[in-house]
């Protein structure tokens, strides 16, 4: 091998070592971002102190809701994510017991709760599900 093709070829593989490296150092940002962004949304809505003091319930009796005043209405909806539906009933209900308890309730009545959505979506004249089985929401009635 000549010396000048010795020089060419050492060239041509140190440029392909640097992009090599480039490449290797944006791979590793965009993985930290990923499970930066996948840690974020496994975090959990923790129930407040005071949430902890708010108590939920299905129903109310009009003999029982005379002995309470009516605060206002609170509401919560989770999914659209990587969580499974019972999780999201959890951090739905903590979302409701620390609206309430912001509100200064001791109680919150559920008074609407759906699970799940069903919908269609048209691609290339065909239908394709794109419902959310994981999909909570709830509107309770918070009281003191």
């Amino acid at each position: 091998m000549s010396r000048l093709s010795y020089k060419k070829t050492f060239k041509y593989t140190r440029l392909r070592y640097n992009i090599a490296q480039k490449q290797e150092g944006i791979m590793r940002k965009i993985s930290v971002v990923l499970a930066a962004a996948l840690l974020a949304g496994c975090s959990n809505l923790e129930l407040t102190s005071a949430g902890q003091q708010v108590q939920l319930v299905t129903s109310l009796t009009p003999s029982e809701a005379s002995n309470y005043t009516y605060l206002g209405e609170v509401a919560c909806s989770f999914g659209m994510n990587a969580k499974s539906a019972s999780t999201n009933i959890i951090q739905c209900r903590n979302e409701l017991r620390n609206e309430a308890a912001l509100m200064g309730a001791g109680m919150v009545v559920i008074q609407h709760q759906q699970i799940g959505t069903q919908g269609s979506l048209v691609i290339n004249n065909s239908f394709a599900n794109s419902g959310c089985p994981n999909c909570i929401s709830m509107v309770g009635s918070a009281y003191r």
